[in-house]
């Protein structure tokens, strides 16, 4: 029965990263003709909207009222909703300016930043070995910037807000769902007026270039709500740490789609700089796993 959830775990906990890192990038890219904004704001929107149904149908919206009560929530859960927010829109302009390889980059850079957060703000312990995988990761970084002669924006900002965010979301005692049901609130607050506006002058995309395009921006909600059911599922059966790790499933699918689906360059900088992430990424998996075999060993 144990090993039959444990299985469970893993499948739900595959197929969310597998969503993540394939069918989301090619989805959003069938909005790349609208800007990328607008496309943020109505997913921010429709999540909150779906997300609302779902929770109001299995009792579940006490828990969001239950934030207003206190301002600790509100606040952080304010932050986390911009950094949310920004890192949807970098993530949906990646895909629209045909550099989904940045989104992936970012999204493997991750752990070495919520490594250094956790080491400066946590007090987290750092081991050796994964001390040397957030540098070789530093490294690539830094190879990058010096071989393309750009700062790696996208790369630095999708890394950072998913970081940070996840730091964030650590201090306060709310659940997954819970809490993005109140970051997409406040994004609506902000989008839906926004959307109302640009509908009434004429720049909207919503009922205004054609079905297709319209029925994808409603879906976007849905889009953002199924992984993230599936994450949180296998959650329930698998520990955070193999979590974690499976997670690098979605970065992987989108470095594959970006290139044999999307069809884009790889330039030989970006190559070198995600095999020597690929490196920093192996060293800081075995790490983790080594960690929970002796842990499970002491109990």
């Amino acid at each position: 029965m144990v090993i039959n959830s444990f299985y469970k775990g893993i499948l739900f906990t595959c197929i969310a990263s597998i969503f993540w890192g394939l069918p989301q990038p090619l989805f959003f890219n069938e909005l790349n003709h609208i800007n990328f904004l607008e496309v943020v704001l109505h997913r921010g929107f429709w999540s909150f909207l779906f997300l609302f149904l779902i929770l109001l149908s299995i009792s579940k919206i006490i828990d969001f009222v239950n934030i207003f009560k206190s301002p600790k929530k509100i606040f952080v859960l304010s932050i986390t909703a911009s950094l949310i927010a920004s890192n949807w829109g970098g993530f949906i302009y990646a895909v629209s300016e045909e550099r989904v390889q940045d989104a992936s980059m970012g999204y493997f850079i991750t752990p070495m930043i919520s490594i250094i957060l956790g080491y400066i703000f946590l007090n987290e312990k750092i081991s050796l070995l994964k001390l040397f995988s957030v540098l070789l990761m530093t490294f690539a970084i830094i190879f990058l910037f010096f071989n393309m002669s750009e700062i790696p924006f996208l790369v630095i900002l999708i890394g950072t807000t998913w970081a940070i965010y996840g730091l964030l979301r650590k201090q306060i005692n709310v659940s997954p769902s819970i809490g993005l049901l109140y970051e997409s609130f406040i994004i609506t607050l902000i989008s839906l007026p926004y959307l109302i506006y640009i509908y009434k002058i004429g720049e909207s995309s919503f009922f205004t270039v054609n079905t297709k395009t319209t029925i994808f921006l409603i879906l976007t909600g849905l889009v953002t709500i199924f992984p993230l059911f599936f994450f949180n599922l296998g959650l329930k059966y698998i520990q955070l740490g193999l979590a974690g790790v499976l997670f690098y499933l979605a970065p992987s699918f989108h470095f594959l789609t970006s290139v044999f689906i999307l069809g884009e360059d790889i330039f030989f900088a970006k190559l070198i700089s995600f095999i020597i992430i690929w490196i920093g990424i192996v060293l800081y998996i075995f790490d983790t796993v080594r960690n929970q075999s002796n842990e499970n060993n002491i109990r």
